[in-house]
Formats: C-alpha cells, sequence, structure tokens
C-alpha cells in the first residue's frame, strides 16, 4: 500500500479506569466497553469518520471536518451518559497524518493521544489548532485550561475543554496525564533505573567476555540461573527473579547467541546444590551465568560470575555496588559502552532492545514483576493474582505494553466458560501492546496463536509467528506455536516437529513444553515416540495432569486397557467444571474397550449431573459408541465455542472413523483446513 499524507481532525478516545472495572465485575465491564463500541460504531460513521484503531477501551479515529470531529465527540458522550454509563475521556487535535502499509503515522497523532491522557469522564479536551477552528461557531463553547508540557512534544500546548451542556469541564488540578516529570518526579525512576543498570551491565560483561576472550571453546549456548536474594525477605524474591528473566529475555534477542535456556528450566535450580557440570549437562549448555543481589541502605549490591563449564574456567566476574544518587548518568555510560563496543556484532533492532525501558515508573516494573511472577507459578489458583498486578500496572502506566502482553497470554489460558469470552479479549490486550510496541515478541507471538487456534486464519498466522522467531530467535512460544500450525494444518508434520523441539531445546525442563511434543508425536502417529515422551514428562512431573491424559489415549490407540484404565483412575476427583474431567476419561475408556453398557450409563451420568464442558471428549465417546451423528453434532458444537482442544481435528487419529462424512469435511472448511 504507498503511503499517503492528508490534514486531519484526531479524535483520541478512552474509557477511564476500565481495568479496574474489568476487575471488580468483568461481567459488568463487558457490558460498558460493548456499549462503547456500538456508540463508537455508530456515531463516528454518521459523522462520516474512520475509526483506525480499537483498542477494545479506546480508539484511535480521524475526520476530513473538524465541526463533525468535534459533533461526534459531544454525541458520544451524551449517549455514553445512558446505562450502562461509559467514563469516557476524549482529546482532539487538528494535524497532519500519513498512512503506510495501513498504520497511521504523524506527530498530531502523538498530540491527540497525550491531549486525551489529561481528560477526565465525560469531558472533551482540545489543541489551540481545533480551538481556532471553531471559536467562531455559536454552538461550540470552549474554555482555556492553560499550557502543558506533554511527554515527547517540544513546546508547551495550549489546551481547551468544550463547556457545552452535559460536558464536564476539569479543573487544572485535576489534569494528570502523559505531562513531563520535574525533578522531583524524575527521582522516583531510580529503582527501575537500578534494575535497568544491572541488567545491561550483566548483559554488556556476558557478552563482551562470552565472545571475546581468547580461551573460550564450544558453542555459544549460555544458562542463567537465578540470581540469589541474598538476606532479603522471601516477598521479594520476585525481584531477583525479575532481573534473572530481564538478563535472560536480553540476551535471547542477541542473534549471535546459539541458546538462551527459558525461565522455566533454570528456575528449577534456584538454590540447588548440584554442580555446574550436572546443570549444564541437563541444560545443554557450554557455559552458566550466576550471581547474588543484597538490598541494603538504599543500596544494591550485586556479584556475578560467568564461567565455562567445560573447563571450569572463570571467564568473568565483577561486583557491582549502586548508589542511587548517581544512578541515571552511570546507565547512560553503560548505554553508550554498550552501543560503541558491540556496534559490529548487533543489528540496530539489537542496539535498541538492549536501552529500551518499557516504563520509567518503578512501581509499575515492581506490579508487573508480581504478576509474572504468579503467572509462572503455572496453576490456575494464581492467575487472578497475575491478572491482579498486571492491572495494577497498567493503572499506574496506561502504555507499559509488557504489562498488557502479560493480560494477553493469561485471557489465552485462563478457564472461562469458552474461548468465546476469553480469547476477544487476549486479541484486545495483545493488539494494544503491539499499538505501544510493534515488535514486541511477546504479544506478536500471542498474536499468531489467537489467528490460528481462535480465527483459523492460518496464513496470516503463519506470517504472524515467522515474524516473532525473527524478532526473538530464542523465544521458545514462538517456536511452539509455530510448530503447532506447520503440523496440525498438516503442510509440514516433520517441520512441525521439529520447531517444537526446538521450544523443548529452548526450556527443556519446561513441562509443558515437554508434554505438547508427547502430545504431537501422538498426533502424528507415531505412538512410540509419544509413549516414551511422555512417560519422561511424567518422570520430570509425575502429577502433570494434561501428560496422563494423553498417555491414556495413547494406551487406548495401542489397545493397552489394563494401562489405560490404570492411569486413568489416578486422576484427581474434581470437578467437571475445572480441568481434566475423569469421569470423560472412563467413559471413553470403555466404549474403546468394548464395555457399551458401562460406557453409556456413564455417559447418562455425564449428561445427567452436569453440562457437556469436552465437547471433543463427548465426540470420541460417541465415535465408539457408533453414533457418528451426535459426534459430529459435538465436533460442530465444539467449533461454535471455539474449543481450544479442535486446534488439531485435522491430524487427531481418533477421529478417522468420522473423517470421510460430508460434515466434518464441511467443518474442516469452516476452519480453512481443507
Amino acid at each position: 500500500m504507498e503511503s499517503s499524507r492528508r490534514l486531519a481532525a484526531i479524535l483520541f478516545t478512552d474509557i477511564v479506569g476500565s481495568t479496574a472495572m474489568m476487575q471488580k465485575d468483568e461481567q459488568s465491564a463487558v457490558a460498558v466497553h460493548k456499549h462503547y463500541l456500538d456508540v463508537l460504531a455508530e456515531r463516528v460513521s454518521f459523522h462520516k469518520g474512520e475509526v483506525i484503531n480499537d483498542y477494545g477501551d479506546g480508539s484511535l479515529c480521524v475526520f476530513s471536518s473538524t465541526t463533525e470531529a468535534l459533533r461526534c465527540a459531544i454525541g458520544m458522550q451524551h449517549q455514553l451518559q445512558t446505562d450502562p454509563k461509559v467514563p469516557l475521556r476524549t482529546g482532539l487535535h487538528l494535524g497532519e497524518i500519513f498512512f503506510e502499509h495501513g498504520k497511521v503515522f504523524g506527530d498530531g497523532v502523538n498530540v491527540a493521544s497525550r491531549i486525551q491522557s489529561l481528560g477526565i469522564a465525560n469531558s472533551i479536551l482540545f489543541s489551540s489548532q481545533i480551538n481556532s477552528q471553531i471559536k467562531n461557531q455559536q454552538e461550540f463553547k470552549s474554555i482555556s485550561l492553560g499550557s502543558f508540557h506533554f511527554k515527547n512534544v517540544d513546546e508547551p500546548m495550549e489546551v481547551f475543554a468544550l463547556a457545552n451542556e452535559g460536558l464536564i469541564v476539569p479543573k487544572k488540578e485535576e489534569l494528570t496525564g502523559k505531562l513531563k516529570e520535574n525533578e522531583k518526579k524524575s527521582a522516583v525512576k531510580k529503582w527501575i533505573a537500578i534494575v535497568a543498570v544491572i541488567l545491561l551491565a550483566v548483559s554488556y560483561f556476558v557478552y563482551q567476555h562470552f565472545f571475546h576472550t581468547s580461551g573460550f571453546s564450544g558453542e555459544k549456548t549460555i544458562a542463567v540461573l537465578p540470581f540469589e536474594n541474598v538476606g532479603g525477605p522471601d516477598r521479594e524474591e520476585y525481584v531477583s527473579d525479575g532481573i534473572t528473566q530481564d538478563i535472560i529475555n536480553n540476551l535471547s534477542k542477541i542473534s549471535s547467541l546459539q541458546k538462551v535456556i527459558g525461565w522455566f528450566s533454570v528456575r528449577s535450580f534456584k538454590k540447588t546444590r548440584k554442580s555446574l557440570k550436572q546443570i549444564a549437562d541437563e541444560l545443554g549448555v557450554t557455559a552458566i551465568l550466576s550471581g547474588t543481589i543484597e538490598k541494603h541502605e538504599g543500596k544494591l549490591h550485586i556479584i556475578a560470575e560467568l564461567v565455562e563449564v567445560s573447563t571450569n574456567k572463570r571467564l568473568w566476574g565483577d561486583d557491582f555496588e549502586y548508589d542511587s544518587k548517581d544512578i541515571l548518568s552511570v546507565q547512560s555510560k553503560l548505554v553508550g559502552e554498550i552501543i560503541s563496543t558491540l556496534k559490529v556484532n548487533l543489528t540496530s533492532e539489537e542496539k535498541r532492545v538492549l536501552i529500551k525501558n518499557y516504563t520509567d515508573n518503578p512501581e509499575a516494573y515492581k506490579s508487573y514483576r508480581k504478576g509474572l511472577y504468579f503467572w509462572n507459578q503455572n496453576n490456575g489458583a494464581y492467575f487472578d493474582s497475575a491478572k491482579l498486578y498486571y492491572k495494577k500496572a497498567l493503572d499506574i502506566d496506561p502504555d507499559y505494553a509488557l504489562a498488557y502482553s502479560g493480560l494477553a497470554y493469561c485471557y489465552i489460558f485462563y478457564k472461562l466458560p469458552s474461548q468465546l469470552e476469553g480469547i476477544p479479549i487476549a486479541r484486545t490486550y495483545a493488539e494494544k501492546a503491539l499499538s505501544l510496541d510493534s515488535n514486541l515478541t511477546e504479544a506478536t507471538t500471542t498474536l499468531g496463536f489467537i489467528q490460528s487456534d481462535f480465527d483459523y486464519d492460518w496464513a496470516k498466522s503463519k506470517v504472524t509467528l515467522q515474524k516473532a522467531i525473527r524478532l526473538n530467535q530464542n523465544y521458545p512460544e514462538a517456536h511452539l506455536f509455530y510448530g503447532n500450525l506447520l503440523q496440525y494444518t498438516g503442510e509440514n508434520t516433520e517441520q512441525g516437529i521439529q520447531e517444537v523441539k526446538r521450544a523443548l531445546e529452548l526450556d527443556p525442563l519446561a513441562a509443558r513444553f515437554n508434554w505438547i511434543l508427547g502430545r504431537n508425536y501422538f498426533l502424528a502417529r507415531k505412538y512410540d515416540l509419544a509413549e516414551e515422551q511422555l512417560k519422561k514428562t511424567l518422570s520430570l512431573y509425575p502429577d502433570h495432569l494434561y501428560s496422563k491424559e494423553t498417555l491414556s489415549l495413547l494406551y487406548l490407540e495401542k489397545k493397552k486397557f489394563a494401562e489405560a484404565f490404570g492411569l486413568i483412575r489416578q486422576f484427581p476427583e474434581i470437578s467437571y467444571t475445572n480441568g481434566p474431567e475423569k469421569i470423560y476419561y472412563l467413559c471413553y475408556a470403555y466404549a474403546v474397550a468394548g464395555d457399551t453398557a458401562r460406557a453409556k450409563s456413564t455417559l447418562e451420568r455425564i449428561l445427567r449431573e452436569s453440562p457437556a464442558r469436552n465437547t471433543l471428549m463427548m465426540a470420541y465417546i460417541y465415535i465408539y459408541l457408533k453414533n457418528y451423528d451426535e459426534a459430529l453434532n459435538w465436533l460442530e458444537q465444539a467449533y461454535k465455542t471455539r474449543d481450544i482442544r479442535l486446534y488439531w481435528i485435522k491430524v487427531d487419529p481418533v477421529l478417522d472413523p468420522v473423517r470421510n462424512e460430508l460434515r466434518f469435511k464441511n467443518l474442516l472448511a469452516k476452519m480453512h483446513l481443507e
């Protein structure tokens, strides 16, 4: 698409307190968002505008007429005061914009966004450029709120509020948007600056000595062990964990490194007594970075060293003490040294990544890290806490891309009634993150997953996931989802399995990656390899339910009925609405084993006692009861609810008996799998 430029009235909108609203009452919040989106679409269309970006709780719109843009804003605010009321703030600016590859750019977009950030609910704020266009029109009444120094805007700007009936004119002391910080406010950046310096310093020295020490031999592969929180309370462990993960994430984006081990694998070695050689052998690396962090009287003392394991040679080691009074100058010095030293080997994107901070607010960073800490527990009981802290981070810093990305990932796997409820929320958060940083690997990967698993837009998903891998070749999730896509579409099963193996190579002790490799062997009908891999996973994680589920299906396919029933009876007795459902697997096992009477009585119990949630298992059961029509009914229901287990329908061996049925072929066509 060719680029084009034009002068436009730019309208930014945002729902005030959207994250808090969602946290307090998701059902009411969804109703509020729906009301907002309906009104937005109606009013923008009526006033001949165009919605360029829809963020779910906000939007960017452009108009060819300033008058129509203001009329649209007024109409929206009036309509949104009806129940369910929507606390909307709006900002407008007149400026030049240009479109390129479907995206809008221009200083005017930034200014309109900054003006909107000043607002409060039911207010309409705008620039002097807008005011000069409408000051002689009697239908509009404006009041100057004074001049403001906005972030990333060189000169102060006068801002006006619309004072028409039904609108709120905020007081100047109420305006706390994206303004430049004064010297007192800049002091709150010290904590996050400390973390940034630690990350940059360690990354710098690791790279320098890892690649440029003449005595180093072997592959360029590394594991960063969790930094030990010396003398600090356990409740602050998320800080040392967060610093470790930041180092891992930054090193993983350096393309010269062949492998950087992911967090889920290295965290198992926290406070370990294993030798470095044992750890290196388990993780398949040649070098290990370890360290300690001690906080004392406002200072952080860090000791770190890098060891080549095969020779037990200390390649590099140093200790740092950071004082808040000079931390900003230290940071600037280190960034300059990193760029000048590594410019030959680093791409421009890698240089950008090494110096990028996603927030300047230490409290937002802490909240994000707490959210990630709870998410990394890999337990549904902690998901609510993860969401809570991600949203708290966004309340503090609404432009925190990583927090939006974290929320998106939560809603992909969070236990909601169906993907129909969770995935649209996840998409909104992922797209918001990408609107703030279009090259954010985590959000790009999440969006790629949504495009395949929910949209069934395999071609678009493939492009998105390939981009994620280009952005970070050491990000295991991107390889995992890309491998799934290649296998589940039937495009290239072997390459798909290799991509999943690459994910596992990058995070070899992650339970989920180990299980999915076993599951994908099963779907590829490589039953012996599947059994070996699933048993390996259960040797590492004896209580891993998904591995037990898949292994039980494998045993049934191989007619190992005793092993299958023995495994299924190990499943915990939990409710039908929360996780793996033991009764479904028992019913299916009875059907496969030919015990039709017990299969039917168990099926009656399922239908009598609880609404059936596991639609794919219901299809399995009816297939082995030879009721193909009912099996296809359940598969079609799975499609309607976007059951995540329908993801691999094209290659699922259990579905072979209905594969030639017309309704099954029609279902594949709907999923763009023909």
